[in-house]
Parts: C-alpha cells; sequence; structure tokens
C-alpha cells in the first residue's frame, strides 16, 4: 500500500453513511485552516474500469475541497469496487465521525444487500445469512432481522388450466401456498433453507413537525480517530481470512485465530472460579475449606494467562513470519494485545 497525493477530481466516493455531515465538514476544514494533520483517505484502485473508488475519507475530501485543495494524500490499494465496497462497510463504524444511526446502519446493509452477489458469489445463488451481514457491516443481529423484515417476500402466481366451452369443473379450494423459504449461507460456509421474512405493513405517515432551528455548534478540536474495532472478515469465495486491520492470516496461524473464541469460552469460565474461589475463601465456606489462598493465586495466574496470550493481530513487524528472532511476537507470528500496543507507533494501525 502506497501513499500519494490523488486529485480530487478523479475520486469516486463510495458514501455508505445516510448523508454527509455538514458540521463535521466544517470542522475538518477549520482544522485544515490552522494546518493540522489529518491520515491519508483509503482509495481503490480498479484497474479493470480506471476508476478510483474513495472508501474512507469523504468528510476529509470534502473539507479539503472547501479549503480549495486540489489533491489529498491517499493510502492506494489496488482492488475492484466490490473489495472498497467490503472496505467502506466497516470504514467508519468507530472512527471519525462514527456512522452508527439507524439510518446510516439501514444504508450499509442496502449496500450489502444490493451487491450481496458481487460480494459472496455462491454457484447456489444463495443469499448471505443475518450473521453473514452483520459481521460485513458492522451491526447487531437484531438490525440485520429488522431489516430483512422489511424486504417483500417474492409471491408465486397461480396459474389455472384453460377452460373449455360449456365444461363445468368442479370447484375446488386452493391449498394454502407454502410459506415462502430463500437459501442462505452462514459464516460456517454452509447452505440451508430458512423461512422468507413477512412483509412489514406500513405504518401511517405522520404530519410533519416543524424543525426547531439549531443550536450553534462550537467546532471541537480534531481527535485523533481511534483504532478500529476488532473485525474478522472470511472471504468465502477466496478462502481469504484476514486479522482486524486486514492484514491476510498466513496458513499455519490460522488455526490459532480459529481458536479464539474457545480461548474466550475457556477465559470466562477462569474468571468465574476466581470469583467463586474468592468469595468462598473470604466466607470462609465449608465447601472450600481444603482450598488455600495459594491455590487463588495460582488460579488468577492461569487467568491471566488465558486473557493476555490471545491471538490479536498477524505480527506487524516480522508479518507473521515468527523467524529470525522476532523479538516483537517471540517468535509466534501473531502478537497480542499487550505486544501489539508496546509496537513502534509506525508499526500500529491508524
Amino acid at each position: 500500500m502506497a501513499t500519494e497525493k490523488v486529485n480530487i477530481a478523479e475520486l469516486t466516493p463510495i458514501q455508505t453513511r445516510a448523508e454527509t455531515d455538514a458540521a463535521t465538514v466544517a470542522e475538518y476544514a477549520e482544522a485544515m485552516e490552522s494546518k493540522a494533520k489529518f491520515p491519508p483517505v483509503t482509495v481503490f484502485a480498479d484497474a479493470d474500469t480506471n476508476t478510483l473508488w474513495l472508501a474512507d475519507g469523504i468528510h476529509r475530501v470534502e473539507a479539503a475541497k472547501a479549503q480549495g485543495f486540489k489533491a489529498v494524500r491517499a493510502d492506494v490499494k489496488p482492488g475492484t469496487r466490490t473489495e472498497a465496497l467490503r472496505f467502506a462497510l466497516l470504514a467508519n463504524v468507530t472512527h471519525g465521525k462514527a456512522a452508527n444511526t439507524q439510518a446510516d446502519k439501514r444504508r450499509r446493509l442496502e449496500l450489502a444487500w444490493e451487491n450481496r452477489r458481487d460480494m459472496w458469489p455462491r454457484e447456489d445463488g444463495a443469499d448471505p445469512s443475518a450473521a453473514v451481514l452483520a459481521e460485513a457491516c458492522g451491526v447487531s443481529l437484531r438490525t440485520v432481522q429488522s431489516f430483512m423484515a422489511t424486504i417483500q417476500p417474492t409471491q408465486i402466481a397461480q396459474v389455472e388450466p384453460p377452460k373449455k366451452p360449456g365444461a363445468k369443473l368442479p370447484v375446488r379450494k386452493a391449498p394454502p401456498p407454502p410459506p415462502p423459504v430463500r437459501k442462505v449461507f452462514g459464516v460456517d460456509g454452509k447452505t440451508r433453507e430458512v423461512p422468507a421474512a413477512p412483509a412489514r405493513p406500513v405504518a401511517p405517515a405522520r404530519p410533519a413537525q416543524p424543525t426547531p432551528a439549531p443550536a450553534p455548534v462550537r467546532p471541537a478540536a480534531p481527535q485523533r480517530p481511534a483504532a478500529p474495532a476488532p473485525q474478522k472478515s472470511y472471504d468465502f469465495a477466496k478462502g481469504v481470512m484476514t486479522d482486524r486491520f486486514g492484514v491476510v492470516i498466513p496458513l499455519p496461524l490460522r488455526d490459532a485465530f480459529k481458536q479464539e473464541t474457545a480461548r474466550d469460552a475457556m477465559e470466562q469460565h477462569l474468571h468465574q472460579a476466581v470469583l467463586l474461589l474468592k468469595k468462598g475463601l473470604e466466607a470462609k465456606d465449608p465447601a472450600f475449606a481444603q482450598f488455600r489462598q495459594m491455590d487463588l493465586v495460582e488460579l488468577e495466574n492461569v487467568h491471566r494467562t488465558a486473557k493476555f496470550t490471545k491471538p490479536y493481530c498477524v505480527c506487524r513487524i516480522c508479518q507473521g513470519n515468527g523467524r529470525g528472532s522476532c523479538t516483537a511476537c517471540h517468535e509466534t507470528g501473531f502478537q497480542t494485545e499487550e505486544q501489539y500496543e508496546r509496537n513502534p507507533r509506525e508499526f500500529k494501525a491508524e
């Protein structure tokens, strides 16, 4: 990935928000006028269509245009519109101006649903499950289920046979149509049939309320974007598994990352065991009479080990090699969260 200056006029934005926030654009523009430095935007260079897709940084680009800039600094990656859309759906979930309003979430789900055939191509034509959509858009399963309930199921028209002149056909009651179903595939890659979401009745429109005049907003100083939330991406079409920063996990390390769910369960059980033992010792419960304080210390050490040795990301220093006496990951190829935080700033995700 190269950082370079890109002409604003050549960018084609992928808008995953419900709308661009004018107050945020004005805040960024004022900060740019004060010589504040912003992280580069993210652009995907599509060689097939000769297009530069702006996947992250629409507010920064609009602020730069407002200041009269003709170009912006950008991290340029090779990729198609589908790859840019996959990145854009999660780009602003937790950093910049967080896109977490209900309208923003629905916008992301609508984009993912409209482009599901490109994002998750399947020979059997199955739709992505609610779990796959929730992971791709950074929303909860309940939000996806509410969205799916608004999609109208396809109704199949029944065709009656032609009647002969003068012939009387017996009157039959048509059997009730079977409940509509659709094929979905889950995060495990398996396809199954599930009932289609019923149509939701349309609520009557409410009379519009007068919009109060907005209170003057004092622009706040720009803050450094927070680190991305833990996200994992599984591209079933290509068989690619990436860590929370989008780095492809080398094949020898994938089993360690797949075991994170089991490690989380073990960590929770150990935490509960620590609390129970501590409570029993403090209350001098006869059921815990055979335990000593040293047992509690050893159990807490095991819990601490389970908590602080979980794989957090591919090693930012050796890129998962794990060879050459890499002290950042102790030659494991992956870093824990504590090891990642000790990395030099240039090896951390912006």
